[in-house]
């Protein structure tokens, strides 16, 4: 069970999906855009109050020109948990939101009480080559995406491809994306110098197959963060919490909850 509402942040609406009740984390969402209750959300808000907002420029949240880069919409965030009340969160960041959580944690350290990145964003590791996002088109997106074919299908057979509204609303988030990361291409080259204020635990999720940014990717956050331990989920892709949500949970909610990684 969740709820839908507008929360107004210094006069910019944004769309807001949570649910449950406890400590807060907030998830923040990837290029692809947000605005739905996925399974995993489902599942966390069972032990914790979860906050699921659409950044601005996506979905159905205002547009927000003033931001220019990660680091400015990360400071949006601050005012986003001002504006709710919320002093202190546990985050989860999936992809482009990874490396939103991780600019928001090196502005706020403060204010992060744990940390999840999952397939994410914000730095470059020499010698991996990565995909153009931009050059492929919605089915090749989503081949990229998912390690089982099976996802890809589900998403295909949903005709969420090729209606016009859903169409529309991909190449708003598109066009969001590549304000933020098209150049330089998804990654913030002052972020490495930064990440030593990331002094909270954080728990880096990987899926063995991501072909988006591949395991190495994951590993060179455990290495670079003072406080970080990578666990591998098999057999997945670019997207754990969707792809392997039981797995993801279990690895989120025991992080949150224990300690444990």
């Amino acid at each position: 069970m969740h709820t839908v509402e507008t929360v107004n942040v210094r006069g910019t609406n944004v769309r807001l999906l949570q649910g449950g009740e406890g400590p807060v984390l907030i998830y923040f969402h990837g290029a692809a855009g947000g605005g739905e209750w996925l399974p995993f959300l489902e599942q966390l808000s069972a032990h914790y109050r979860v906050l699921a907002p659409e950044h601005p420029g996506f979905g159905e949240s205002d547009d927000l020109p003033d931001v220019d880069s990660m680091q400015d919409l990360a400071f949006f965030y601050l005012d986003f948990l001002d504006q709710l009340g919320i002093e202190k969160v546990g985050v989860i960041g999936s992809s482009l939101g990874g490396w939103l959580a991780l600019e928001l944690a090196t502005l706020a350290p403060h204010r992060v009480s744990r940390m999840v990145i999952t397939g994410s964003a914000g730095i470059r590791v020499e010698g991996v080559q990565l995909t153009d996002l931009f050059m492929l088109d919605d089915r090749e997106h989503l081949e990229i995406l998912f390690h089982d074919e099976s996802f890809v299908q589900n998403r295909l057979a949903a005709a969420s491809i090729g209606d016009t509204e859903t169409v529309l609303l991909q190449a708003r988030n598109r066009a969001s994306v590549a304000h933020l990361a098209w150049n330089p291409y998804f990654h913030n080259p002052k972020l490495r110098q930064r990440v030593h204020r990331i002094t909270m635990p954080v728990l880096v999720v990987w899926g063995e197959h991501d072909r988006v940014f591949p395991l190495r990717y994951g590993e060179e956050f455990e290495r670079i963060l003072p406080d970080a331990k990578l666990r591998l989920v098999r057999d997945c892709g670019h997207l754990p919490a969707q792809e392997k949500s039981a797995e993801f949970v279990a690895l989120t909610h025991n992080f949150f909850s224990k300690g444990v990684r």
